[in-house]
């Protein structure tokens, strides 16, 4: 028989939604556009972009994925536009209305979503300790594409200065995410340092970091710098789409079939899923939340896409909603492992234990499974295919567990 570790847990494509440019109650855009256009000279639009996107948008926001399954990663900047750090309170706003909003996050945001910092400010490179910006007036997506290689104690701290704000405000970041091109051209000077820097604040020993997007359909969720002997490496997820839910700006396209068509069919998500290719969904904050209130473009889209994506998989066959942690650590835990196969045994040494560790059994029938002596159910249909079952299908069977500890057994009975 073969046996490997499937791409992905429960075999089935993870779907997961980015939130990008979000903060506490700041809209960071408008001040992104306000101070850019000064420095580069453009004209964009700015003047009446919002200033605050409100807490109860957030909630209505947060309540609604809760409620439809929805996981992802939602960015914190730790410290927005330069205008002051929120473990420190930011002057726009009253220490009761940013703590109603810090607690609205914890409770409602952290569930189903991953939270990274967004580096510092998302706009001028800051001393981390005085978050006052360089006299040399550098950005962070800009100027810091290409990172100082030769002052990595400098990068270390950056990072972790970031990972440390939202630990403070009770938010421990996963991993972090890129503002803009931020590491994109020292990439993997980039991996090493991100990686030792949210290991250092949280001691996660599989952070993850977001910089990069694909737009082909062959999508990898890499991993870097893996070390079996310590059970550390560092993730990288990889956004599939770009973004039709307003964008970067908050007034830019919104468009649902963009994504998937009313005929279920026609769009780019359809074509990931058909592929086998993840579905990373890359969005900004501000267009969810659009011009004003009552506008929700974005979001608004972002419904009508999670309704055809659950029209066309009722019953959850062929794709799950992830975290983007989840989807890191299950391609570590992947990456890592070694399958050793004698006869119908199969032994497992996994320096990472990921949930929902699934393998995939070829040219056997199967009959039974058992994991450290413990059977598996058998599922009598792929839509109740989960952990502690296995589903077959002819000559192929998936087997789903929770691994206990580094060393796993599995014992396979043949049978018709």
């Amino acid at each position: 028989m073969d046996v490997e570790i499937a791409r992905y847990a429960l075999d089935r494509v993870p779907l997961s939604i980015i939130l990008d440019d979000s903060t506490l109650l700041l809209n960071l855009n408008y001040f992104f556009i306000r101070d850019r256009n000064l420095a580069d000279g453009e004209n964009r639009r700015w003047q009446d972009v919002p200033v605050v996107h409100p807490e109860s948008f957030t909630r209505e926001f947060a309540e609604w994925c809760l409620e439809h399954g929805v996981r992802g990663k939602y960015s914190v900047v730790p410290c927005p536009a330069a205008l002051g750090r929120i473990d420190e309170g930011l002057p726009l706003f009253s220490r009761a209305q940013q703590e109603s909003w810090l607690a609205m996050c914890r409770e409602l945001i952290t569930p189903n979503f991953d939270i990274t910092p967004e580096m510092m400010t998302h706009t001028f490179v800051v001393d981390p300790d005085t978050c006052v910006p360089l006299p040399e007036g550098l950005w962070e997506q800009y100027d810091w594409a290409t990172l100082p290689v030769e002052e990595e104690e400098r990068v270390f701290r950056y990072i972790s200065r970031a990972c440390e704000i939202l630990v403070n405000v009770g938010l421990t970041p996963e991993g972090v995410t890129s503002p803009g091109g931020f590491g994109g051209r020292t990439l993997e000077y980039y991996a090493k340092v991100a990686g030792e820097a949210v290991r250092a604040v949280t001691g996660n020993p599989l952070p993850y970091f977001f910089q990069r997007i694909e737009a082909g359909l062959a999508v990898e969720t890499p991993v870097w710098y893996a070390n079996r002997e310590q059970g550390t490496a560092t993730g990288e997820i990889i956004a599939s789409t770009n973004d039709w839910t307003g964008s970067w700006t908050g007034y830019g396209e919104v468009s649902a079939d963009r994504y998937i068509e009313a005929d279920l069919q026609g769009g780019r998500l359809p074509a990931l899923i058909d592929a086998g290719q993840p579905v990373v969904l890359c969005s900004h904050w501000q267009g969810f939340y659009g011009m004003h209130d009552e506008d929700r473009g974005g979001f608004n889209a972002f419904k009508e896409v999670v309704s055809r994506l659950r029209e066309r998989d009722p019953r959850g066959e062929w794709t799950r909603w992830r975290t983007c942690s989840e989807i890191t650590t299950y391609a570590c835990a992947r990456e890592m492992a070694r399958v050793e196969v004698n006869d119908n045994k199969v032994e497992l040494d996994l320096p990472v234990c990921a949930p929902e560790l699934t393998l995939h059994f070829t040219d056997i029938e199967v009959a039974e499974i058992s994991v450290d002596g413990r059977p598996l159910a058998k599922a009598g249909r792929r839509a109740d295919f989960r952990s502690g079952t296995f589903w077959r299908e002819g000559m192929e069977t998936y087997a789903a567990f929770d691994p206990q500890a580094a060393r796993v057994a599995i014992e396979v009975q043949v049978g018709g």
